[in-house]
């Protein structure tokens, strides 16, 4: 791990090249060294430690690599390496992504837990304004809460305009893990309701997760040939799937254990591509896409509603390219992984000079 370069060691949950990824590699001035644990398949990362190396000896690991910081990129796991920013005095700092700030602290246990890392750490970078109220709300001080968006590779997700072609079936894409609050089972019913009048569409799910088999029974009970379910595909590759698709839909929605996104990923990258979107009033995605202008914005949780901005996309094909375009300079300007990562070596910059 020899290099010039001071790292930052970080953790997260999985090791797989995916959104993350450039937070950790493509910090400009820093070295990131990842934090391997038992859940983690083969590493997408060059420089790869674990808990247990580093607490041979955490004094002389520190001070070879040359850690000046350390970055939790989900608060549930801060508990892990807590020791540390207590034993050692590595400044902490903690991103908060969704669960961690909202399903999380519901349990007692773990809001007492929070507001130690509130109260050790250093900064706190919640992915939207919406998960910056809620760490507020929970206890954190508001002067150590800066907003950092995942940012998008706007090089990679090229704009591509799209258009409708009468011969051939409007494609409504949703993309992310089965899971309750990804809403693909309300995506799945509305669908159901506008299939028989708007036989020329078909709608495609791509991922994996625990509610599978429930969207295979819904596919079943509603006859719906149209709609395929296909598991996660190479992460380098999923930009051809959003430039085969028409509309990309993200209905997301609070869990019944509280859980909610912060600005799904692959919404701003289907955005990027110009894709027109469907989407819901859910914690930063109004942050994100501006209803009738960039997509369309439905009530969470209401079927009726999303099928009924699925036929309005059908109906008006003419708007897709202006919703395309407004949407890929909302990217640009917002959500460009270029600024958010200048945007986070400024906070590091800035927290490591107060700390000498």
């Amino acid at each position: 791990m020899g290099d010039k370069k001071p790292a930052i060691l970080h953790i997260k949950y999985s090791l797989d090249d995916g959104h993350v990824t450039p937070q950790i590699v493509k910090v400009k001035g820093y070295r990131g060294i990842i934090i391997k644990n038992k859940f983690n398949r083969e590493s997408a990362f060059k420089h790869v430690t674990t808990v247990k190396k580093i607490k041979k000896n955490p004094k002389k690991f520190i001070k070879k690599n040359r850690i000046k910081a350390l970055h939790v990129h989900h608060g549930t796991l801060a508990r892990k390496v807590m020791f540390l920013k207590k034993e050692y005095g590595l400044p902490l700092i903690v991103s908060f992504r969704g669960k961690d700030a909202t399903a999380y602290p519901k349990d007692k246990k773990n809001l007492r837990f929070l507001k130690k890392v509130f109260k050790k750490g250093d900064l706190f970078l919640p992915v939207c304004q919406h998960l910056k109220e809620r760490l507020i709300e929970l206890g954190c001080p508001e002067k150590k809460i800066k907003v950092l968006y995942g940012g998008v590779d706007i090089n990679r997700f090229e704009y591509l305009p799209h258009r409708f072609s009468p011969d051939e079936k409007i494609h409504f894409l949703g993309v992310g893990r089965f899971v309750s609050k990804k809403g693909f089972e309300d995506l799945i019913q509305a669908y159901a309701r506008i299939k028989e009048k708007y036989p020329r569409i078909k709608l495609t799910l791509i991922g994996e997760g625990e509610l599978a088999d429930l969207y295979r029974k819904l596919i079943k009970k509603h006859q719906l040939g149209g709609v395929k379910l296909k598991s996660w595909v190479d992460y380098r590759k999923i930009q051809q799937y959003y430039y085969k698709a028409h509309v990309f839909c993200a209905p997301s929605y609070t869990d019944k254990q509280g859980n909610q996104e912060g600005i799904p990923n692959t919404l701003k990258e289907a955005m990027a591509t110009g894709m027109p979107v469907i989407s819901t009033y859910h914690s930063g995605i109004p942050e994100l896409v501006e209803d009738g202008k960039s997509g369309l914005l439905v009530p969470e949780r209401s079927v009726e509603e999303l099928a009924r901005a699925m036929e309005w996309i059908i109906l008006n094909p003419d708007k897709w390219e202006e919703f395309g375009r407004h949407g890929r300079k909302k990217i640009e300007t917002d959500f460009n992984q270029n600024k958010q990562l200048q945007l986070q070596k400024d906070y590091y910059d800035e927290l490591l000079s107060n700390k000498k």
